[in-house]
């Protein structure tokens, strides 16, 4: 079979430039179940320095998902694409809203992508979600896709940002098995990961260790201590998206009884499940961090009430706003006394998906790249957004 050429749009971003990695893998191992990658379309509007690999299959191309000319000009001649372009939301808010730039890339960008590929005839999508979709308070204990409860949209935690998501993930399925203009059929699956960490996260572990700096070095205590969740190392994610599109190229080229086209998938390893706290702080045992205090979720309520009160008395006295905080945002919190543990049964029995790194690997890896990023002799000072500066 002639190898392929595999679009990533969004390959620049943090899950992207670990997928663009697997992809390069393949394709200096070969063919795998009959095909080999010969190019790595790198899709993105920035590019980043490690976006084209040494030996010169990935190659980038600046690509803007909102653009929907652009977009079926790049996808020319591609077999299968794997999309992890998103605007992620801003978890400092207490409200988190869909601004224009958010809706367009994540909503209005993936009907412009399920197009694009109808019209360049390509084979094989796989799409980026997220957890986020079924996050709305209620508790999910290894739930399968299938037996997860229906949530309404009016509940999901992450407002606005999980909706747009919703949408995205109805359009990409909707379009599964849909004809091509180049009479072939496109074949769909939607990837569900957690919260990722891992070489490349600038949102939750440095967000973690702001509230941490802003509390006198002391690690911050917030949700429900008890309300466990799941994150994954983000190479195991990005491995889950490789073997999702060789799946969908099996089902295509022979059709198979376990199947994964149309669906959704939830995507995890085997990070032990914690607290939100307690997912970020082995990455961040290097530091000089004292451990979190045992405050109950209604303690760190009223505090984020009198805090947001106090601000609001210094804004109208003129005074300006008070300093960094060590609370969370009542997005963060509300996030914190969720319970998320899910099933990746779906993905072990249709996609044969099983995580490529251990826990102690993945531990090891990001350690390595925390450590770097966040020593431990000076204090590392973050945007509000997050992201290390």
């Amino acid at each position: 079979m002639p190898d392929l050429t595999v679009a990533v749009v969004g390959g620049s971003g943090f899950l992207g430039r670990h997928v663009v990695a697997q992809l390069e893998q393949w394709a200096a191992e070969g063919q795998v179940d009959g095909w080999g990658v010969k190019q790595v379309r790198v899709l993105d509007i920035v590019q980043q320095d490690a976006d084209t690999g040494s030996k010169g299959v990935a190659i980038f191309e600046e690509c803007d998902i909102r653009n929907a000319d652009q977009l079926t000009r790049s996808l020319k001649g591609a077999d299968a694409v794997v999309n992890c372009a998103a605007v992620s939301p801003d978890i400092t808010q207490d409200e988190v809203r869909c601004g224009p730039d958010m809706w367009r890339v994540n909503v209005d960008g993936v009907r412009n992508l399920v197009q694009a590929c109808r019209e360049a005839g390509v084979g094989v999508l796989v799409h980026t979600s997220t957890l986020a979709v079924k996050m709305g308070g209620q508790k999910l204990m290894e739930h399968t896709e299938s037996l997860t409860p229906h949530i309404s949209e009016d509940a999901l935690i992450l407002g606005d940002y999980a909706r747009g998501r919703v949408r995205a993930e109805e359009l990409v399925l909707e379009a599964h098995n849909g004809p091509t203009q180049a009479g072939t059929r496109l074949r769909t699956v939607v990837l569900r990961p957690p919260l990722l960490y891992g070489e490349g996260d600038r949102a939750f572990v440095p967000y973690v260790l702001r509230l941490a700096r802003a509390g006198a070095n002391t690690m911050p205590s917030f949700g429900n201590p008890d309300a466990f969740q799941q994150a994954a190392y983000v190479g195991n994610a990005a491995a889950a998206h490789v073997m999702a599109l060789r799946k969908l190229l099996r089902e295509e080229d022979a059709g198979e009884l376990q199947h994964v086209g149309g669906l959704p998938v939830y995507v995890t390893d085997d990070t032990p499940p914690n607290s939100l706290p307690g997912l970020a702080y082995p990455f961040l045992r290097h530091l000089d961090l004292q451990p979190a205090r045992n405050l109950s979720y209604w303690t760190v309520a009223i505090l984020l009430l009198l805090a947001k009160a106090w601000g609001a008395v210094l804004s109208a006295l003129g005074m300006g706003s008070p300093g960094p905080s060590a609370l969370p945002s009542w997005t963060i919190h509300r996030l914190g006394q969720t319970i998320a543990v899910v099933s990746r049964m779906r993905a072990e029995l249709s996609m044969g998906y099983a995580p490529p790194f251990s826990w102690p690997e993945a531990l090891a890896r990001s350690t390595a790249y925390y450590s770097a990023a966040f020593p431990g002799e000076k204090a590392v000072e973050v945007s509000p957004t997050g992201v290390a500066l």
